[in-house]
C-alpha cells in the first residue's frame, strides 16, 4: 500500500462573476503522507478554504475547471455524487469552521452521530449504538452523557469536540479542519488542538490545518504551506519555513509575530515535535 494519502495536482478552482471567471485557486499542487500533518496558512481570500472545499466538494456556486485529485489513489474529479457520497466521513471528513453552524440545533448529538453510521449502513442496536457513541465522545475528551444533549447545551470548545468526534466516527484516512479553533479563547484553542492531534495520531490518518494564525501552525504541523492570491507560494517542513523563508509574504506572515522575542520561540517549537 502506497503512503500517499493525497495527491493534489494544478487544482483551478473558478467563480463565475459578472465580468467573467474569478480564479479562487490557481494550479495548487501539494501531496500528503500517511500521518502527516500539513498546514495551509494565508490571509483571507488567499484560497486556503476553496482547496479543502473542493476536496470536500462543497463548493458554493464555484467549479473545478481543471486538475485531479487523488484520494488513496482513486481520482476524485470524476465521481458520481452517490460515491462521492460514500468516501465522506469514511475515507475523508471535515472538522468546520463555527460548530455552531454545522450542529444541527434540533437534534441530540447522539443522534446526529448516529447518522453518519445510518448513512454509510453500519447498523448497530440501541444499546450498542448509544455505547459506541459514548466511546467515541470519551476519546475526544467529553462525557458519554453529552450524546443525550442539545448543541446549544455545550460550549463552544465542547462543540467542537463534537465535530471532531464525527470527523473520526469511521475512521478516515485523511481529516480536513478548517480553522477548527477560531472564535475560541487561547486555553480551549489549545485543548481543542491537543484533542485533534491525538486522535489524528491514534488513527493514523493524515490532517490539513487551514488557518491563518502561524504560531497556531509552528506548533501544530509538521509541513506548512503558504497561500497568496489563490496560489501556494511556498511549501516544506514547518521548521525550514519559520527559520529561512524563502517568499516576501512568508517574511511578512512571519515577521506579523508580536516581537523578535516570540518569533524566536515560535522558530524553536517548530524545530521540536508538534502537539500531541
Amino acid at each position: 500500500m502506497s503512503d500517499t494519502v493525497l495527491k493534489v495536482s494544478d487544482l483551478t478552482v473558478q467563480y463565475p462573476t459578472a465580468s467573467g471567471s474569478f480564479h479562487a485557486t490557481r494550479n495548487v499542487s501539494f501531496s500528503l503522507q500517511r500521518g502527516e500533518r500539513f498546514g495551509l496558512v494565508g490571509e483571507s481570500g488567499s484560497g486556503k478554504s476553496t482547496t479543502i472545499l473542493a476536496l470536500m466538494r462543497m463548493l458554493k456556486g464555484g467549479l473545478v475547471s481543471s486538475g485531479s485529485l487523488e484520494l488513496n489513489g482513486r481520482e476524485l474529479t470524476g465521481l458520481d455524487d452517490e460515491a462521492f457520497r460514500k468516501l465522506r466521513f469514511a475515507e475523508m471528513s471535515l472538522v468546520p469552521q463555527g460548530a455552531m453552524n454545522s450542529l444541527n440545533p434540533v437534534l441530540r448529538i447522539g443522534a446526529q452521530i448516529g447518522d453518519i453510521y445510518d448513512d454509510h449502513s453500519v447498523r448497530h442496536g440501541g444499546a450498542e449504538r448509544e455505547r459506541i457513541i459514548g466511546d467515541l465522545l470519551t476519546r475526544v475528551g467529553l462525557s458519554p452523557e453529552v450524546q443525550r444533549r442539545y448543541p446549544h447545551e455545550l460550549s463552544g470548545g465542547m462543540k467542537q469536540r463534537v465535530c471532531i468526534a464525527m470527523s473520526i466516527a469511521l475512521t478516515p484516512s485523511l481529516i480536513l479542519a478548517d480553522e477548527p479553533t477560531s472564535a475560541l479563547d487561547v486555553m480551549v484553542q489549545k485543548q481543542v488542538l491537543a484533542t485533534l492531534g491525538r486522535v489524528q495520531r491514534d488513527i493514523g490518518a493524515a490532517i490539513i490545518l487551514i488557518g491563518h494564525d502561524m504560531a497556531l501552525m509552528a506548533h501544530f504541523v509538521t509541513t506548512l504551506g503558504v497561500m497568496y492570491r489563490g496560489e501556494l507560494i511556498e511549501v516544506g517542513p514547518v521548521r525550514d519555513v519559520f527559520s529561512n523563508p524563502q517568499h516576501e509574504y512568508t517574511r511578512m506572515l512571519i515577521n506579523s509575530l508580536p516581537s523578535f522575542d516570540r518569533q524566536a520561540r515560535f522558530i524553536k517549537a517548530a524545530h521540536q515535535e508538534a502537539l500531541p
